[in-house]
């Protein structure tokens, strides 16, 4: 499944959903995430750091996830 990177920036920005990436490792993992404020803790923020990677806030790790943006495979 091919999804633009603006349609997955919307879809996190909505709240938390779960999608598959591929590891640098080449492990592919599953994790729910979302950008969307209202769903991360209040005294942390999210800061974009390049535009090859997405960095998303990581709802069962509790922390945030740098994920490159060609590295997702579904969502």
């Amino acid at each position: 499944m091919h999804i633009q990177i603006n349609e997955l920036k919307e879809m996190l920005a909505r709240g938390p959903m779960t999608f598959l990436f591929r590891k640098r490792n080449g492990d592919a993992r599953r994790m729910t995430a979302t950008t969307n404020p209202d769903w991360i803790p209040e005294n942390q923020k999210i800061e974009q750091r390049t535009e090859k990677a997405i960095t998303v806030y990581d709802m069962e790790k509790k922390a945030f996830r740098s994920v490159s943006v060609d590295a997702f495979v579904c969502a």
